[in-house]
């Protein structure tokens, strides 16, 4: 499980962090991560509350994990296409098992091929601390 070293990392940054803000504890961690990061994200909470129990610093912190919908570029017309105007079936079968999506035509053109723009970012986005 990746995740698991995922959020070691994140551990890691927001430590320091914390040491450049004096701080004692941390009560909140935002992270946004892109729908094509190939993170399992109930696997990424697990791993966080499981590793946050050995660090004091972060004993009592909640994850909130800020999930954006995919954006797409057309092949033929070069449009950004905002995942959410793809109906969910089409999208349900194309992201689990294409990178390419050749069943999905442009909502634009109607010509051109989507594929993934973006979104496969892990970012810390915000931290509350005390």
């Amino acid at each position: 499980m990746h995740e698991m070293s995922l959020v070691q990392g994140l551990f890691a940054q927001i430590k320091e962090v914390a040491k450049s803000h004096k701080a004692k504890k941390i009560s909140k961690v935002v992270v946004q991560i892109g729908p094509f990061s190939g993170v399992v994200t109930e696997s990424f909470s697990f791993a966080f509350d499981v590793l946050k129990e050995e660090e004091l610093l972060l004993k009592d912190a909640k994850l909130q994990l800020l999930l954006p919908d995919p954006t797409f570029m057309c092949s033929h017309c070069s449009q950004k296409i905002d995942g959410s105007k793809i109906t969910t079936q089409k999208r349900e079968n194309s992201f689990h098992n294409h990178l390419l999506f050749h069943d999905i035509k442009c909502p634009v053109c109607k010509q051109g091929l989507l594929y993934p723009y973006g979104g496969d970012e892990i970012l810390l986005t915000q931290i509350e601390m005390e």
